[in-house]
């Protein structure tokens, strides 16, 4: 690995896969749309909805456990330190099972909070809770998928996270289909398809990283991973940082459906397209935001800093590239698309008046996405949380209530907007700083 277009070469061999498993995840729920929107009732939909954006509520929170596994299993493979690799994997294991089975425990409060805080009453609560009531038994198996997905990441391999997530995902698909529409098990159908698909990933996870495992357990005891009190306070701190980020942007896109959902049925509708058009580009770029996550926490671990500069400009240079051909694609493309999305006429007009939005996103969003996988992979999670932080309490928050404050009402959604995209810049400008300075200390050490 020696020259720029090597890096390229590798770059796109450990996005593409990581791009096709992300692509799964809205396309598992457009078919799930599809089959609940065909019973003779909208309130299975309806709490089908509701128990997944809780479920999705918890993953998220809880997704430190993949980034942290990948950015200490990267550097510590890139310092070809085997010992230190088999303990970052078994203590991340450990934490995943003891969250997983604490969350099963505190079922009986868990479901009830989380149904408050997403649901009215009506006809879908309780259906809801019968989804929840299944689905939650899942949770110990999707946290331990995320530590090995974290692994194999962090080691390059891929191509079996691709398969990890279409057994899950595919799997999931085919029993909901057979439960529901054959089986007529509706909402608790749905959320047995999706157990039984998390468990089946699970086991094929386990089998993938067998020998990696039972090696690491043959010369590990779990009291002197639990014991290594340096290492596990390194953990638990960059757990902690991530968790606080994604606190941050979990208020942020909730915040904006509740502003967009404020101003009536049509602005929700219309944001919600634009929305998903800008979730389908950060796919593309999250794919190269893992991809440099593996390969900068090997190269930061080897010390090898040259080669770590060409691997960040070359990253930036293919992500810069893809966000301005999405832009132009969104340019003169997204009316059309914005009519595939929505039949009714309101919906798609209001949509277009704020179609520049989504054009100039993906240019602004770039940075920060691509900075994310960078500190993920070099273990720089204070730089995250930091960026976080100051985007959304001196820059979000505080934008939306001046403009709101001093605009006219008339324009608020374009103020909205406005605020989310200068988010995303006040995070890629706060974090290129801070990794500027950390680069230029690492030289400094380096001479």
């Amino acid at each position: 690995m020696t020259n720029t277009k090597s890096y390229k070469k590798q770059i796109h061999h450990l996005a593409w896969p990581m791009i096709l498993s992300a692509i799964s995840f809205p396309l598992l729920g457009i078919v799930d749309t599809t089959i609940l929107g065909h019973l003779d009732s909208p309130v299975y939909l309806g709490a089908v909805s509701i128990g997944a954006a809780a479920v999705n509520m918890l993953m998220w929170l809880f997704g430190f456990l993949r980034m942290a596994t990948t950015g200490l299993i990267a550097r510590s493979t890139g310092e070809d330190d085997t010992s230190s690799t088999q303990q970052h994997l078994l203590r991340a294991v450990y934490l995943s099972l003891f969250i997983g089975a604490l969350l099963v425990i505190l079922q009986p409060l868990i479901k009830p909070l989380m149904l408050k805080l997403l649901a009215d009453t009506g006809e879908t609560v309780p259906l809801a809770g019968t989804y929840l009531s299944i689905r939650l038994w899942a949770l110990p198996a999707s946290l331990l998928i995320l530590v090995i997905v974290g692994y194999l990441v962090a080691v390059g391999r891929v191509r079996a996270v691709l398969v990890l997530t279409l057994i899950s995902q595919v799997g999931n698909m085919v029993l909901d289909y057979i439960f529901v529409m054959h089986l007529h098990m509706y909402v608790d159908g749905v959320a047995w398809g999706s157990l039984i698909s998390e468990y089946a990933a699970c086991m094929y996870g386990a089998f993938v990283m067998r020998n990696v495992l039972s090696d690491a357990l043959q010369k590990h005891s779990l009291k002197s991973v639990v014991r290594n009190l340096t290492a596990l306070k390194q953990l638990l701190s960059i757990n902690r940082d991530i968790f606080i980020r994604t606190v941050c942007l979990m208020y942020v896109f909730g915040f904006v459906t509740r502003q967009s959902a404020n101003q009536g049925d049509l602005v929700l509708a219309a944001n919600a397209v634009l929305l998903n058009f800008f979730y389908l580009a950060s796919y593309g770029l999250d794919g190269y935001a893992h991809a440099i996550e593996s390969l900068s926490g090997r190269l930061y671990g080897a010390r090898r800093w040259s080669d770590l500069r060409r691997a960040i400009t070359d990253v930036f240079q293919i992500a810069f590239t893809l966000s301005l051909g999405v832009t132009l694609i969104y340019a003169v493309l997204g009316t059309t698309f914005i009519e595939w999305m929505n039949k009714l006429p309101e919906v798609r007009s209001l949509a277009n008046s704020y179609l520049i939005w989504l054009i100039i996103n993906p240019l602004l969003a770039v940075a920060s996405f691509v900075y994310d996988g960078i500190c993920v992979g070099m273990t720089l999670s204070n730089t995250m949380r930091n960026s976080m932080v100051y985007a959304t309490l001196f820059g979000f928050i505080p934008l939306w209530w001046l403009l709101k404050t001093l605009a006219p009402d008339a324009h608020i959604n374009h103020y909205l907007w406005m605020a989310f995209s200068v988010f995303f810049v006040i995070r890629g400008i706060s974090i290129h700083l801070a990794f500027r300075k950390r680069m230029q200390q690492l030289q400094a050490v380096a001479a």
